[in-house]
């Protein structure tokens, strides 16, 4: 008898003793952990189970402790049909809008100029993960927030989970914070978002990304991620050699995002 099928009969042998003898096998109960992030997992499943939801949303560019730019403005997830769009004003001057449909990710300063500017996902990520343009503007993705919380759905790919009681303009709440490993969580996401996420890993600040997120009712009520911010290129080049520039101040963006359940989000018209 093979090991396989021994192994296979001495399991069947010990059921059915279990059974014999009266004895229930009970499972050992979740952690706590565990516990919350099955509780978020369940409340993006169901916010992620509409037709379309919506929400402000504030960027706040970061270099140390002091802001140095902040765009707010509204986004839209259409999840069914995989779109989404981003609309901000930077420091309240300049436009600028996002819009994702599937693996094309599309961005101009207005929604009529978005026409032409497609760029193809998994073929740039394929060709250089560097130049993905939600890698060198973080946030503007519509989806990048959520595409984090795809994490409550991979183990493997959360390395902390902990509630937080907290307090501000709208009272007492608990906000649950996760540590989200992205060369981990890679490994599960499709073509296109495994490129941003393997190159954020690689960025100072990248490899683990904190995600806060509170619910209300069952659903996702807030959500808000820091993201490295990549320097240009010629940057990196720049402090190579004999001539090297000191190297630029690390940046980041913490982008926040309030759900609103209350307002039916109008349809998202992918480009031309």
């Amino acid at each position: 008898m093979s090991p396989r099928r021994l192994a296979a009969g001495g399991l069947a042998a010990a059921l059915a003793a279990t059974l014999a003898t009266g004895c229930a096998y009970t499972a050992a109960p979740p952690s706590a952990g565990e516990q919350l992030v099955e509780r978020v997992r369940g409340a993006y499943q169901r916010t992620t189970a509409l037709p379309a939801v919506s929400a402000a949303v504030t960027e706040t560019v970061q270099s140390g402790t002091s802001p140095v730019a902040q765009g707010t403005g509204t986004v839209t997830w259409e999840f069914a049909r995989k779109t989404g769009e981003t609309r901000l004003t930077v420091d309240g001057r300049t436009p600028v809008v996002a819009v994702r449909v599937k693996d094309t990710f599309y961005e101009a300063r207005t929604r009529a100029s978005l026409a032409g500017t497609g760029r193809d996902l998994v073929r740039d990520g394929r060709r250089d993960a560097r130049a993905l343009p939600q890698i060198q503007a973080p946030g503007l993705d519509p989806f990048q927030l959520t595409t984090l919380l795809d994490a409550t759905s991979w183990p493997d790919s959360l390395v902390s989970a902990q509630p937080v009681v907290t307090s501000d303009a709208d009272g007492r709440h608990t906000e649950y914070q996760l540590g989200v490993d992205t060369a981990k969580l890679a490994a599960h996401a499709p073509a296109g978002d495994r490129a941003w996420l393997t190159e954020m890993s690689r960025r100072p600040g990248g490899a683990t990304v904190p995600v806060v997120v509170t619910l209300a009712h069952g659903r996702i009520a807030t959500l808000a991620a820091r993201l490295p911010v990549p320097g240009p290129p010629s940057a990196a080049k720049a402090t190579t050699g004999a001539s090297a520039l000191p190297a630029p101040k690390s940046m980041s963006i913490l982008v926040s995002a309030r759900f609103d359940y209350a307002t039916k989000p109008e349809r998202i018209t992918p480009p031309a």
